[in-house]
């Protein structure tokens, strides 16, 4: 997956991800923690790039926190489903 970073700096990161799915569960992640702004956009379904953009103390730090949450989450379901699976 390719992350393109389009604006940066010590309160605001603006990135351009392929992935909706994955943009939109960044952006659920990074609101469960204290952010002055976090959202995403997509110009048109088809033909642009979804772009989330996150304004924060540290929003390079939100968006990793963010990510860890979703890994976290992740092991959890795997888990889950290995027992209710079995």
């Amino acid at each position: 997956m390719k992350i393109n970073v389009l604006e940066q700096d010590d309160e605001k990161l603006k990135i351009e991800m392929n992935d909706l799915t994955l943009v939109n569960l960044l952006n659920e992640n990074i609101w469960k923690k204290k952010v002055k702004y976090s959202a995403y956009s997509v110009e048109h379904p088809y033909l642009s790039k979804p772009v989330l953009l996150v304004k924060s103390s540290n929003p390079k730090q939100s968006m990793i926190d963010a990510a860890e949450r979703i890994i976290e989450d992740v092991e959890e379901l795997r888990k889950k489903a290995e027992h209710a699976l079995k």
